[in-house]
């Protein structure tokens, strides 16, 4: 049984791969970048449930390609290890992995921040030009 889990996870962690290096314009390595990126986005949403994970199933998954027999012999993965394996790849597919989630609300948190900076300039020109009326009708 745990050579037929085995070829079932590393057939969608290619999955995550390909999606991976798609999501990031890479050749290969994308699941790396994207551990990179996760490790640069501290507040990226369920971060830490996700991050440790993909950094295990990375190393085995190199120790799988790597390791000669590795495949036939390990027995580290079980079915809820394909479980969330295949979680992760619908939800990298559907854009709801962490590191989309992240980059949705940095770019909401942008959009907020330059809308409050035009406010505020607009604002503040208002209070010159009413401050310069004030000033014309008290001269008078």
């Amino acid at each position: 049984m745990s050579k037929r889990v085995n070829e079932n996870f590393l057939n969608i962690f290619m999955d995550i791969e390909r999606l991976c290096c798609d999501k990031f314009g890479l050749a290969s390595g994308g699941v790396t970048e994207y551990i990179s990126r996760l490790n640069n986005a501290r507040f990226a949403p369920d971060r830490d449930e996700v991050l440790p994970k993909l950094v295990r199933y990375r190393n085995l998954r190199n120790r799988f390609a790597h390791e000669p027999g590795a495949v036939k012999k390990s027995d580290e993965l079980g079915k809820d290890d394909i479980k969330w394996v295949s979680r992760f790849r619908s939800d990298l597919s559907r854009k709801k992995d962490p590191i989309s989630r992240y980059l949705r609300q940095a770019w909401w948190y942008s959009v907020f921040r330059r809308a409050r900076n035009a406010l505020l300039i607009i604002l503040g020109i208002a209070v010159v030009v009413l401050g310069i009326v004030v000033y014309l009708l008290a001269t008078n």
